[in-house]
């Protein structure tokens, strides 16, 4: 590109090919004088939409011969250069030719959706342009992956370990406006995340809704926890088909993206009689189904389930993408899952029962819904190619693949089921770094950079490895990527790395990405101090500042003792810096609304990360007082509240700024995803035992270490074989023998 053309813009993702043409085109004073081939009439409302919310005051819609200021050109209209130049992309039916010159515009593709994301990149121009003029260029432009898909939540294990938060609360506006993020950065398929209660109605199974969920949430007036009821926005005022038509038209899909056999509405919570059985020895083995897998054995199940994919195919939704359940070297244990899966062992049984309610499923969808699955993922990583080769015999032909391995065996493990299953069903690898960090209790869990060296065989789920895995697949020539984005605020880079190594996968390194996706996110103005921030803003897990407590499988680092303090204090002053510049940002009268949006929620992780270290510092104060000086108790009692007062005002924070922050008991398994109240009790303990009743604890406190995390403690022993692996897909390095294709 342009370098003066990429420094004024920041166009993103990043257009392919774009070369300088003599001069600038004017804009508009007021409306805009548009043609448009019969084919794009269907969508003139777009345009005109997409052109006004870059400024232009309205659209005029001429003839054809009639001079205009954007003509464009579909089909018949093309040159025969143009035709060539397009039929020359990777993707050509997405791909468009934009020229820009001092008489007009133009704007040539073979489809509407080409002349659709030409017009995203022309707004973009138009909106950062001050609305006078723009450069007179020629560009060339088009994704390198034909699906690039994001999976947002609209569920996340709701009624079982929690109940909603960020873009579960989000009403159909709302989702709107997302849409049309997704859609002018290209991104053109939403894997929607629906476990737990179904947020939709489901006459034939009520019971199974996510409607007057009882919730305990702070009440910030009285200072008390108080029991309220939730029912999910969609069944207050339905929006899901309408959301669903307004992405398709603009060439968005939208996938449901649920459990195979687990998290499937409440069912399992309304009938804990049809879960899965653990036998006496499971249990004592320390076995518990907190995923709720159903039993596969029970007639009334599969009616059921039958029952639930058809209900949402009914939604309108273009395809279901399943997750297989993750319980890991078990399988129920009633005796005719014993007479039918009895003679495999617990693992393989789990993916036999994935083949067969696959194929039940594909039998009852419509022959145009899209099925995907994620599964075979649980230990050994590296598996034996014939035993790929038979689950890939046995997977019904339809069925994609919306995991293949990330980040393990030097990526070898990857290109293994490039060539297994083909790359034409691999619509996403192992890329879920925002997911973790919903699963951390959203803090900014986002580039290594600001983790200690020790944790890095272990914090391999990050944007730098997402990145790597988008590169490598795009390398491979694989159909989709899938960017599993549970935590939009705060984490918009997650979505943007999505958008731009989907679309243009070799143009920006890693740190290149940073500098632009920040400039482009907050504009030149806030955009380079956006980038430090997020290059600098550290990241600590609260159980990291307590020995006592169980360790969170991807961050088991303690931070106790001399060292512990010294890198608690490097991350305090850090914070405070961090907190500085959003602060400085957040002052800006000019931020947009999404600016505003992911600042505020970046101040907030800043903020609890400053709390957690100042309590961990404390901590580690009181504990060298009490072996130096244990019998100056007015020290030990100043350190004990200072490390009391910092961690709950940690605490204060989640409440007052988080929908569902109290441990949940659902199933019978405490899960929750906020761990300072563990933390706080640690404390008192402690405190309780050397200096008397002050610090007495006030409640009993579960042990919790996520529910979602409880089958991923194999990552502790894994955890470093992966760290070693090198992204060699990414790189363009395959081994000799790999057939897929290299860039």
């Amino acid at each position: 590109m342009n370098v003066n053309l990429e420094e004024k813009f920041i166009l993103f993702p990043t257009p392919k090919e774009t070369g300088s043409l003599p001069g600038e085109y004017t804009l508009p004073a007021s409306r805009w004088k548009v043609f448009v081939p019969q084919s794009l009439t269907k969508v003139q409302d777009i345009i005109a939409a997409e052109l006004t919310e870059a400024g232009a005051e309205g659209t005029e819609w001429l003839s054809q011969g009639e001079s205009c200021d954007l003509r464009f050109a579909l089909k018949e209209e093309l040159t025969e250069e143009e035709v060539g130049r397009l039929n020359g992309c990777p993707v050509p039916e997405q791909s468009y030719v934009l020229a820009v010159k001092q008489d007009g515009i133009r704007l040539a593709a073979l489809t509407v959706q080409g002349a659709l994301y030409g017009l995203t990149t022309l707004t973009q121009m138009i909106g950062k342009s001050g609305r006078q003029t723009i450069p007179c260029l020629q560009m060339l432009d088009g994704p390198d992956v034909e699906k690039r898909v994001i999976s947002p939540t609209l569920t996340w294990y709701a009624g079982y370990a929690r109940a909603g938060f960020g873009m579960q609360l989000w009403n159909g506006e709302k989702w709107k406006a997302f849409i049309d993020w997704c859609f002018r950065h290209k991104v053109n398929a939403l894997n929607v995340v629906m476990y737990g209660f179904w947020p939709f109605e489901f006459p034939e199974y009520p019971e199974t809704v996510l409607r007057d969920l009882p919730v305990q949430t702070w009440c910030k007036e009285t200072g008390q926890w108080m029991e309220v009821s939730f029912t999910h926005p969609n069944l207050l005022q339905p929006f899901l088909s309408e959301v669903i038509e307004y992405a398709n038209r603009r060439g968005i899909d939208v996938y449901a993206y649920i459990g195979l056999n687990s998290y499937s509405g409440g069912y399992a919570v309304r009938h804990p009689e049809m879960r899965a059985v653990l036998s006496e020895e499971l249990k004592e083995a320390g076995h518990v189904n907190n995923y709720d897998a159903l039993c596969p054995s029970k007639a009334e199940v599969r009616q059921y389930l039958i029952a639930s994919v058809k209900q949402i195919e009914s939604l309108g939704f273009n395809g279901l993408v399943f997750e297989e359940s993750e319980e890991v070297q078990w399988f129920c244990q009633c005796s005719a899952c014993r007479n039918t899966y009895g003679h495999l062992p617990p693992n393989d049984a789990k993916h036999q029962v994935s083949v067969d309610l696959l194929k039940d499923y594909v039998r009852v969808l419509n022959p145009d819904t899209l099925v995907g699955v994620r599964w075979l993922r649980e230990p050994p990583i590296v598996k034996e190619p014939d035993a790929l080769k038979r689950w890939a015999s046995l997977l019904p032909p339809k069925v994609n693949l919306f995991w293949a391995p990330g980040l393990e065996d030097d990526d070898r493990e990857f290109i293994k089921w490039v060539n297994i299953f083909g790359r034409e069903r691999i619509y996403s690898r192992n890329c879920e770094g925002s997911g973790f960090a919903a699963s951390l209790g959203r803090i900014p869990y986002l580039i290594p950079d600001t983790f200690p060296e020790e944790l890095s065989n272990y914090a391999f789920q990050h944007l730098r490895n997402d990145i790597a895995q988008f590169q490598g697949a795009a390398n491979a020539g694989c159909k989709g990527i899938n960017g599993y984005g549970f935590e939009w605020y705060g984490h918009e880079l997650y979505f943007l790395a999505t958008a731009q190594y989907g679309w243009n996968s070799r143009r920006l390194d890693q740190d290149e990405f940073l500098a632009v996706a920040s400039r482009h996110l907050f504009g030149t103005e806030h955009g380079p101090a956006y980038e430090r921030i997020i290059r600098t803003i550290p990241c600590i897990h609260e159980t990291q500042i307590c020995a006592e407590l169980p360790s969170f499988p991807f961050m088991p680092n303690k931070y106790i003792g001399p060292e512990g303090r010294l890198y608690l204090e490097q991350c305090l002053d850090s914070a405070a810096a961090v907190i500085a510049a959003l602060e400085a940002i957040l002052q800006s009268s000019s931020l947009t609304s999404l600016q505003q949006e992911c600042a505020s929620a970046t101040h907030l992780m800043a903020l609890r990360m400053k709390a957690v270290a100042e309590a961990g510092i404390a901590y580690n104060h009181y504990l060298e007082a009490k072996k130096n000086m244990p019998e100056n108790r007015e020290l030990l009692r100043h350190f004990a509240r200072k490390a009391l007062a910092a961690a709950e005002e940690d605490y204060r924070m989640i409440k007052e700024n988080y929908f569902d922050s109290k441990e949940h008991t659902w199933t019978g398994v405490a899960i929750g995803e906020y761990y300072i109240p563990m933390v706080i009790n640690e404390y008192r303990k402690q405190f309780e035992a050397d200096l008397g009743e002050e610090f007495a604890s006030k409640e009993r406190v579960a042990y919790i270490v996520g529910g979602e995390s409880l089958p991923w403690e194999w990552l502790l022993e894994w955890g470093p074989k992966i760290a070693q692996a090198k992204p060699l897909a990414a790189l363009g390095q395959l081994l000799p023998d790999d057939k897929a294709p290299v860039g």
